[in-house]
């Protein structure tokens, strides 16, 4: 049946509208997919900035003293903050000591191009004061002192987008060392004006501009006190806060250090050059070659773990740490009466008797507080002059006869922590087995303990034997293996070489290589 001509016109307007619903809908979503296709694709090239920023950052500290002259690895660049007439140039020197800072990264300084983020501004950076290499606060005072080493915590706590849910920084260990911020577009009151010298990121130094606040943190701002935490944020993107951020923890840096082939055998160097200078001490005694006296043990308990002269010799301490200022020896029954160093008795510092070098010098200053020591009873400066015949001494394994033993304590084990003052102070979260329960070695006569590298013990063994030779125990084998102090390619030596006459001079222990079969 035909319609009639209007119902007709009213059934063909249905139709192309509902046509034009069908097109305009397919319209809109072919926009909306490709809108989240550009999103995504900008959120892309914004976190792949962040993760170029980030590696950089690692490999930076990875290889610090690689770049840096007598340094250790681990430091991280100050950020860029338009002191210098290059952009992108990390600042020589940037706050106090132990006191964070926040700015541009210095890409330059990285060896990368000017990361940005999908908006075109380039990323902002915030560094720890503990990590930041300039200034280090490197036994500089007793009140801002600083190591670093595999236990130096960030100053950082990065908060999820609700502002108190941790995403870093919930313990001490896992603060983040540094956070790499992508500022995005600009928002309301943010003013980019750009500064002089800044042709390639434009804008300007002043974080406020590029970064924004929620929940009340501001990412914006770094506390200005010595050794004090900051928080920082991932908030929810809105009209009033469009900041991303990448952070880096102490894992991340210490996990890619110690891929380093020559890592480990920098710290075996250490202990065995530090059990080398300890027992140079013994040569220096002014009575002669028959008076072999080794000075007494740092305590365990020290008001300050980063500062040299704290790690003072206590009379009657058997075991302890390795003491650095060794007056309290000298002055009993007259032993070591030759100074060695115009400011004081002090065995590991550039000039000492044994040579010690300033490369050597940066990896004590940061490493001491892993060095532990335990001296025989018939060695201490109390005792009367020892003979060769070692009376009551010391042992490894249940063998041998020792004047000393040197320990470095390793990696801290799972359960154990080297946070606080107090926790630096207890000996069982550094040493594992008899190497703890030793002590104090009240009768000089420990029996002390090396073995392959485990879940529950890490600990590195030096002995000094009765002819005050270096020794070391291979984590491998139970043979022990002697080596020359006298020039030589690093093989183990089937036989000591003979003490040197006081006061004449030592002989280094050579490459670092050599270490690496015997820890």
């Amino acid at each position: 049946m035909d319609l009639p001509g209007r119902q007709r016109g009213a059934a063909l307007l249905i139709l192309l509208a509902m046509v034009s619903v069908a097109v305009i809908y397919t319209l809109v979503a072919g926009m909306n997919r490709s809108a989240g296709d550009m999103a995504r694709a900008r959120e892309q090239k914004t976190y792949a900035a962040l993760a170029q920023a980030k590696a950089a950052l690692i490999a930076y500290a990875v290889t610090y003293n690689d770049t840096h002259a007598n340094t250790v690895p681990g430091y991280l660049p100050c950020p860029d903050r338009g002191a210098s007439t290059s952009e992108g140039v990390a600042e020589a020197t940037c706050g106090a000591s132990l006191v964070s800072v926040i700015g541009r990264l210095p890409w330059q300084t990285l060896g990368t191009e000017a990361l940005k983020d999908a908006s075109g501004e380039c990323l902002g950076y915030a560094v720890s004061g503990t990590y930041k290499n300039s200034p280090n606060a490197i036994t500089t005072s007793t009140l801002t002192s600083n190591m670093m080493n595999w236990d130096t915590n960030g100053q950082f706590a990065v908060m999820d987008t609700d502002g108190t849910s941790y995403l870093a920084g919930s313990t001490e260990d896992t603060r983040a060392v540094a956070v790499i911020f992508a500022p995005g577009a600009a928002l309301s009151g943010q003013v980019r004006t750009p500064a002089a010298g800044t042709a390639n990121c434009g804008g300007n130094y002043t974080a406020s501009n590029y970064l924004e606040t929620a929940n009340a943190i501001d990412n914006s701002v770094v506390s200005a006190t010595a050794s004090a935490i900051t928080s920082f944020i991932a908030g929810t993107a809105g009209d009033s806060f469009n900041d991303k951020l990448v952070y880096i923890t102490r894992a991340d840096i210490w996990n890619a250090v110690k891929k380093r082939s020559d890592f480990a055998n920098s710290l075996r160097a250490l202990t065995r050059r530090a059990a080398e200078c300890t027992a140079m001490y013994g040569t220096q005694n002014s009575s002669g070659l028959t008076d072999m006296r080794l000075p007494w043990a740092s305590a365990t308990v020290l008001t300050n773990y980063a500062v040299n002269s704290r790690y003072n010799d206590a009379t009657s301490d058997l075991s302890g740490r390795l003491s650095y200022r060794v007056e309290t020896s000298r002055s009993t029954n007259g032993t070591n009466a030759i100074p060695w160093n115009s400011s004081g008795y002090y065995i590991f510092t550039n000039g000492s008797y044994c040579s010690y070098q300033t490369d050597e010098q940066a990896w004590y200053n940061n490493w001491k507080d892993h060095l532990f020591y335990a001296i025989a009873l018939n060695y201490r400066p109390a005792a009367a002059k020892p003979t060769v015949a070692c009376g009551t001494c010391l042992t490894i394994n249940g063998a041998g006869n020792y004047a000393a033993v040197v320990i470095f304590a390793g990696e801290k084990l799972t359960g154990k922590s080297r946070n606080t003052l107090a926790e630096k102070g207890v000996l069982s979260n550094y040493l594992e087995g008899r190497n703890f329960t030793n002590d104090p070695n009240a009768g000089g006569n420990g029996n002390y303990e090396a073995a392959a590298a485990s879940t529950t013990f890490n600990d590195i063994v030096y002995g000094i034997d009765a002819n005050l030779r270096v020794q070391c125990h291979p984590t491998t084998s139970g043979t022990m293996q002697i080596q020359n102090s006298t020039p030589q390619t690093g093989i183990a030596a089937s036989a000591p070489a003979p003490l040197a006459p006081p006061g004449a001079p030592q002989i280094p222990p050579g490459p670092v290589a050599p270490y690496a079969a015997c820890p």
